[in-house]
């Protein structure tokens, strides 16, 4: 038997799947609790609850928790769960201390997940909006990037270096496409709004 996706996103929202929701009580229970978490909840039936929101948008692990708490259950697609594990293990390689190159950061993270590159690429074409695996982890490596700038002194060669860039160059092109800046105008203005504030 093959479970339902957790959610389908449109633009008229995003439609939750929801486990042991079999009658009235637990149709008011369940949008009492969306609604706790600050979402705008458009329906709620038997099974399903659409919000306003869309997909990307929603803290899942919140709405998870609120509505296992409730006696309810989120349904996953094995797909979501695996790009939700994919995430975590990403966020996880990239603060490590031991600096892993570009070509070599996929095929750590499968060595990391237990499986192939080829499924962990899989998983990521599968959910909305379709981003790839790569690109996944490359807007990672450069939101880490802008964390780095903003919290520590290290130089920005060092930054690049940490994140796995080769080049200086390379990791500067990255960066002023993702920010609009290169890293030094980006630290610099953090250090005004600092002082302005």
């Amino acid at each position: 038997m093959s479970l339902a996706p957790p959610f389908l996103s449109d633009d008229a929202g995003c439609v939750l799947y929801i486990k042991h929701m079999v009658c009235a009580r637990g149709i008011r229970v369940v949008r009492r609790e969306l609604e706790g978490l600050g979402l705008r909840v458009l329906d709620v039936r038997l099974g399903a609850a659409t919000v306003a929101n869309p997909a990307g948008q929603l803290d899942w692990a919140r709405i998870r928790a609120a509505l296992t708490t409730a006696g309810f259950a989120l349904l996953e697609s094995p797909t979501q769960a695996l790009a939700d594990r994919v995430k975590l293990a990403v966020a996880g390689l990239l603060r490590r201390p031991v600096t892993l190159r570009h070509r070599e950061f996929i095929p750590a993270l499968a060595r990391e997940m237990g499986l192939d590159s080829r499924r962990l690429h899989a998983a990521f074409t599968q959910l909305p909006g379709h981003e790839s695996l790569i690109s996944y982890i490359t807007s990672q490596r450069l939101a880490y990037a802008q964390e780095l700038l903003a919290t520590s002194r290290l130089d920005i060669g060092r930054i690049a270096r940490q994140l796995g860039y080769g080049s200086l160059a390379h990791f500067s092109g990255q960066f002023r496409r993702f920010a609009q800046c290169s890293p030094s105008a980006y630290r610099q203005q953090l250090e005004i709004s600092v002082i302005k504030e």
